[in-house]
């Protein structure tokens, strides 16, 4: 098969990680896959430096995916409010009447000149994308002789009540164009009820995320599966810091662990966006935390990071449909202690690698995370659990021959 993938991304994170473990995990070593990616994605880096397999990466320019108009300049006129305005503004106008059919158009050419047979688009969220939405149509309307598969990976709201009947209309064209709409969890699908377009599609699929074995591409680490130094310790969190992922729910709570354990330091890695680091910068100060928390930006390299932690934590206060990071952690035999949010619990209850904990309650995920660091033959079994469930539910290898079983 010559498979394309598609996807507009403007974080790095967790879709980049998906996009690295599904081509490296691809079941049939003699497709041929591409990848396109808008030119602005700063996450394009990442995913070149670890994809293994033999993949062709696209850039594509689109004058509304590009860094000034999403936001992202961080130099020059991108700094400007009325430069950001004008851009959110025009493209809200715009969207519906003029770029969505511009787009199904335009790619609806390039589709039909190519060579690809199978399409798979692969988006954040949905809606999310309008140039996803658009592919998965235009697919469909250049005259390939499959239909494409759509993937998201976070809920899908109500459409405002002003574009209801715009959403509506771009959603039925997305079920008329998809052979299977696919996502990463059941709480994540069920959030299609609020989308009517859906509500007779037949052909719905969850496959859960998975990503390669760490300790299998990182063999020299394999003896820190049970021997976690004791120099040093800390907990360890991973997320973007964008408010919805709960670093001042955290820091409430490690404010509660800090009294037990004052040596005890936490580390926070992630991608920030404007002053959103700044912002959490200042409440450690304002709760005189500054000798405890260490911040730092977005790394790659994340395995020595987590199989050195304690406990790895997922404060979110506000919609995941997944998470990544929780099965980076049961692949390397590290606990978790994460909030109630969204399909989180579907991924981490039943696996006995740590606790859910009840979103809005510090105190209740303070008291997780001691009840860890405080019993260490508990420790070892939820090590020992997350590592087994990792192996049976959530390989890059699964996960990869259930889209390619899908796209065959």
């Amino acid at each position: 098969m010559k498979v394309c993938i598609f996807t507009e991304n403007h974080l790095k994170g967790g879709v980049d990680t998906f996009l690295i473990n599904l081509i490296n995990a691809w079941p049939e070593p003699e497709d041929s896959l591409t990848l396109m990616c808008n030119s602005s994605h700063p996450g394009l880096e990442t995913i070149s430096q670890k994809v293994k397999r033999n993949f062709v990466m696209k850039k594509y320019n689109r004058f509304y995916a590009t860094k000034l108009a999403a936001g992202q300049d961080n130099y020059g006129l991108g700094q400007l409010f009325p430069v950001r305005a004008f851009f959110v503004l025009s493209y809200r106008f715009l969207q519906y009447p003029i770029l969505f059919p511009w787009y199904v158009f335009s790619l609806s050419l390039k589709i039909r000149r190519s060579e690809f047979d199978r399409l798979l688009v692969v988006n954040g969220g949905y809606p999310a994308s309008l140039l996803c939405r658009s592919a998965i149509v235009a697919w469909r309307l250049s005259g390939k002789s499959t239909l494409g598969i759509m993937n998201f990976h976070s809920a899908a709201p109500i459409a405002q009540r002003r574009y209801r009947y715009f959403e509506d209309f771009i959603d039925g064209l997305v079920a008329w164009s998809s052979s299977y709409i696919v996502t990463v969890t059941r709480n994540c699908l069920d959030t299609l009820n609020n989308r009517p377009a859906f509500n007779s599609y037949p052909h719905f699929k969850v496959i859960h995320n998975g990503i390669e074995d760490p300790l299998a591409i990182n063999s020299r680490q394999t003896t820190k599966l049970n021997d976690i130094p004791e120099q040093n310790p800390y907990i360890l969190m991973l997320g973007t810091y964008e408010p919805r992922k709960g670093h001042l729910f955290l820091l409430k709570a490690f404010q509660l662990i800090h009294h037990r354990y004052p040596d005890l330091k936490l580390r926070v890695y992630g991608y920030s966006i404007g002053s959103q680091k700044e912002v959490v910068s200042d409440e450690i100060e304002r709760l005189g935390l500054e000798a405890s928390v260490e911040l730092s930006d977005f790394t790659s390299d994340t395995f020595d990071l987590i199989v050195n932690a304690k406990v790895v934590v997922v404060p979110s206060q506000e919609y995941e449909s997944f998470n990544l990071t929780i099965i980076e952690a049961m692949a390397c035999g590290i606990p978790v202690v994460a909030t109630n949010v969204g399909g989180m619990p579907e991924v981490l209850n039943g696996s006995g690698a740590g606790y859910v904990c009840t979103r809005d309650d510090p105190a209740e995920f303070a008291a997780a995370v001691l009840k860890i660091l405080g019993d260490s033959v508990l420790a070892c079994t939820m090590r020992s659990n997350g590592r087994r469930s990792y192996e049976s539910e959530f390989t890059a290898q699964k996960m990869a021959e259930g889209y390619g079983e899908l796209l065959r």
